[in-house]
């Protein structure tokens, strides 16, 4: 028996006999393809001496960069954030390459109001999925040649934010975020025909193995002859799957290249990146072609049943004014068309000039009054007289009210001189008693010539004013002037008199409208109506309004639906729809044509960009 030896990376197994060389020999040719099959998937018909990147004619990585720009308008400042990543199409499992350039736009400033660059600043980035959910907090971000850099491997498919929380060196915070998708890395077939080679190889060497020494002995013998070659076959297996799995993984894996981020001067166009590319307007050139900008935004667009309409002004918003009785109409000065007045206030007058008769009564008036004016003299003369007799008996009562009070001051002195000699018995009792009712008569003498005055006061302006009670009448003059009132608050916008003329009662002086709140009148088809019934929105614009477009019924509108008409018109089939809206700017006047568009869309919400915005060009629009 002759012994063979196969070693497999210094693992050595002996075969003895005729069959052991056969194994020997078949192990070894499948080792041999083994090896052949590895060079070839790890080569790839390549010479492999020295691994070098792929570079293009600049002699540059060729790795496709994404990079995409935002100008941040935040209440802390205008900042510019410039993004940039290697690869520009991530794969799971694969490390990011991420560089940020921050600036601050100052206005103002120095350097025509280009954006200066932020430099100092704490930054951490925060990786979430598309629905807001975090992924990674908080990584910290390295500063490096005017640039803000992280790495990071994303472990799964879809689409993810990366959010860069900024706080700057005067400790001002602001967030910028930007979208980053991410694809399964591609099936690496080379490994996975790798392994059914290395099972074919491995499990046919068993095979022929068995099938050579299974022809003699018996069947524990035969196991005992088999086991040295399937253990040798399954090390192959385990050692060539993790060969391959080392030089050519299951999934195809591109190898990392530090990437440089470019300037902000270079030029975009990097061959396969994935570019996001942003216009930058400088101020001037913003103010000087009226450039404005406004964010996209989710609205509710009016759009539905198109229909004309008409201005009309409320009917409680709108007087005539005519004048009480026939005569000449004067107007107050500054009174003319397109005057503001308000309500109740007076913008002219009615001069009633009377006729002969009415003349005639005029003097028998005048008499009348002249005797009732010699009557009313003599009722105040008399009353006069006695005013004066009634001052001069106050005056009397307040003398002896005055001498009263004399009289009790000195019997109040006589009492308490009685009463200190009573204490030292100089005098009997009985005088100070006499004192004390003297104090008590004067008392009652002061009080009721106090109580006279009093009375004959309030004589005195009872006569005073009964003088200005009888005041003489006064007789009418030949003209009579009755005021002209505004009926309502709003603008005169017609005048159909002018002062001097002589007018009658029916006739028509002038007309107000207030027109702050006006009426649209939408004809409506018959048919339209059940869609119309369902909607309370709309929008309308006018030739008056510059194509301007308002909305009814909305939270950003003014304006309601009023009623829907309940008679069709014969001739044209409509119905009137009445729309009650804030004139704008009070631009419309009764009578205007608008272009109405009842909403008939219900509650959708569409991203929506202003209309100015769009541009045509050749039959499309931008």
């Amino acid at each position: 028996m002759e012994n063979s030896e196969f070693k497999v990376q210094g693992l050595k197994i002996t075969f003895s006999g005729r069959h052991g060389r056969a194994a020997s020999r078949s192990l070894l040719l499948t080792a041999c393809f083994l090896l052949i099959t590895l060079g070839i998937f790890a080569h790839g018909g390549e010479d492999h001496g020295e691994s070098k990147p792929v570079t293009d004619a600049a002699n540059k990585p060729a790795v496709a960069t994404a990079r995409a720009e935002r100008n941040l308008q935040t209440e802390v400042g205008q900042f510019n954030a410039r993004f940039e990543q290697s690869p520009a199409d991530p794969r799971t499992g694969e490390l990011v390459q991420m560089a940020l350039r921050l600036a601050e736009k100052v206005e103002g400033g120095f350097g025509g109001g280009e954006p200066v660059a932020i430099e100092d600043a704490a930054v951490f980035l925060n990786v979430t999925t598309s629905d807001g959910t975090n992924l990674a907090e908080n990584l910290p971000v390295t500063f490096e040649k005017g640039f803000y850099r992280v790495d990071y491997s994303f472990n799964r498919a879809g689409n993810d934010k990366v959010v860069f929380n900024v706080t700057t060196a005067d400790k001002r915070n602001f967030s910028v975020d930007f979208p980053v998708s991410i694809t399964d890395a591609t099936i690496n077939w080379k490994f996975w025909l790798g392994i059914i080679v290395l099972s074919l190889l491995s499990f046919g060497a068993i095979g022929a193995v068995f099938y050579t020494r299974g022809r003699s002995g018996n069947r524990s013998e035969r196991i005992k002859k088999i086991v040295p070659t399937a253990f040798a076959a399954l090390l192959l297996f385990v050692f060539g799957t993790i060969a391959l799995a080392y030089f050519t993984p299951p999934r195809e894996k591109r190898s990392a290249v530090n990437f440089e981020p470019t300037d902000k001067t270079a030029t975009p166009e990097v061959a396969g990146s994935v570019l996001n590319t942003s216009l930058t307007v400088p101020k001037e050139s913003q103010v000087l072609f009226g450039i404005k900008t406004e964010p996209v935004s989710v609205r509710q667009i009016t759009s539905g049943l198109k229909t004309s309409g008409i201005v009309r002004a409320r009917p409680d918003a709108q007087a005539v004014v005519v004048p009480p009785v026939a005569g000449k109409i004067v107007l107050r000065a500054g009174i003319t068309i397109g005057s503001v007045v308000g309500r109740g206030e007076q913008i002219g007058s009615v001069e009633q000039i009377l006729d002969v008769a009415g003349q005639v009564g005029l003097e028998t008036q005048r008499l009348d009054v002249a005797a009732q004016q010699r009557d009313v003299e003599a009722k105040r003369l008399e009353l006069r007289n006695t005013a004066l007799t009634l001052q001069g008996q106050q005056a009397q009562q307040r003398a002896a009210a005055s001498q009263a009070k004399t009289r009790l001051a000195q019997a109040n002195r006589e009492l308490r001189r009685s009463e200190n000699l009573v204490e030292v018995g100089a005098v009997p009792k009985k005088r100070v008693e006499e004192a004390l009712t003297a104090v008590k008569v004067a008392e009652q003498e002061v009080a009721a010539a106090d109580k006279q005055v009093t009375l004959l006061d309030t004589q005195i302006k009872a006569a005073q004013s009964g003088q200005a009670v009888f005041r003489a009448p006064t007789v009418n003059q030949p003209t009579r002037s009755f005021p002209l009132t505004a009926p309502v608050t709003g603008t005169i916008n017609e005048i159909k008199a002018t002062s001097g003329q002589q007018v009658e009662t029916a006739t028509q002086i002038l007309t107000i409208s207030n027109l702050s709140t006006v009426l649209l009148e939408a004809q409506v088809f018959e048919k339209d109506l059940p869609a119309v019934r369902e909607s309370t929105r709309a929008s309308f614009t006018a030739s008056a309004l510059s194509g301007e477009v308002y909305t009814i019924g909305t939270p950003d509108g003014d304006g309601r639906l009023v009623s829907i008409g309940q008679t069709v018109d014969p001739q044209t089939r409509t119905v009137p729809v009445i729309y009650e809206v804030k004139n704008p700017l009070g631009r419309l006047r009764e009578g205007n044509f608008v272009e109405m568009t009842i909403d008939t869309s219900g509650e959708t919400k569409v991203i929506a960009v202003p209309k100015k915005s769009v541009v045509n060009e050749q039959g499309q629009t931008f």
